[in-house]
């Protein structure tokens, strides 16, 4: 049990260090929704990779985190995937592509649209499922 609580607290580690690396990245913002001056957490982006790497990961805030774990999405709010969906940063488009699939599914319009008209590259098509 010893072994699977220190390899858990070494990626812990390796997380947090990778989150300076996505800070320098966003510019201290939210990489989904651009908020400035709240607390960020680094968030892996399935598939999790056996290393952490900052090319499967994105920083967010609060209310952005709880939205990937699964909570409601009000369409209002997440109104800003319309821009967001088109960044260059991976992690941050795949996971703007699942959060749209999600509002779509929900009937939201906007998101239903978005991704009709979405043009995506092949890796990220696969990467996003």
């Amino acid at each position: 049990m010893a072994k699977g609580h220190d390899r858990h607290k070494a990626r812990q580690e390796a997380i947090s260090f990778l989150g300076k690396s996505l800070i320098r990245r966003s510019g201290s913002k939210c990489e989904l929704c651009e908020v400035a001056g709240e607390s960020l957490g680094p968030v892996e982006v399935e598939p999790i990779p056996e290393e952490p790497h900052a090319d499967q990961a994105i920083i967010i805030c609060k209310q952005c985190q709880d939205g990937v774990d699964g909570a409601y999405l009000d369409p209002v709010r997440w109104r800003f995937l319309e821009s967001v969906i088109w960044s260059e940063i991976p992690p941050v488009q795949v996971t703007a592509v699942r959060l749209c699939r999600r509002l779509a599914v929900d009937d939201c319009r906007w998101a239903a649209d978005l991704l009709e008209n979405l043009y995506l590259s092949p890796e990220i098509e696969e990467w996003a499922g």
